[in-house]
């Protein structure tokens, strides 16, 4: 699944310098999800799922298995099934372009994007 060409945006919510994010797809590929994170199947996309736990299947390796927040039953997913992001949250590690510090940052990548490059305030 490609990216698409969604062009670098400024995210202006950054205080701690300036965070160029890309665009999610609407669509990813089910390896990329992890906990807490909310997501729909394609067939149904008015049903979010909120991951509860998230792991590898102990014997097929390209499935995981999906526990829901909801109380559902638990249900497996192939690696690369495609699902319907709707937010993941992360606490992400930046490194300035510039000097090279580092800090981190929490981010939804729904919401805001994925972080391509970090300039600190300093600059």
């Amino acid at each position: 699944m490609s990216a698409g060409s969604n062009p670098p945006m400024p995210n202006p919510r950054q205080a701690k310098g300036f965070l160029v994010t890309v665009s999610l797809p609407s669509m990813l590929i089910a390896s990329r999800l992890r906990r807490g994170d909310v997501f729909a199947l394609p067939e149904n996309p008015s049903r979010h799922l909120k991951i509860k736990a998230i792991a590898p299947h102990p014997e097929l390796s390209s499935r995981l298995i999906i526990i829901p927040a909801d109380k559902t039953a638990q249900f497996t997913l192939h690696v690369d099934e495609p699902i319907q992001p709707v937010s993941m949250p992360r606490t992400i590690q930046v490194t300035c372009q510039l000097c090279g510090a580092d800090t981190t940052t929490d981010l939804d990548l729904v919401a805001q994007g994925e972080p391509k490059a970090w300039v600190c305030n300093r600059h």
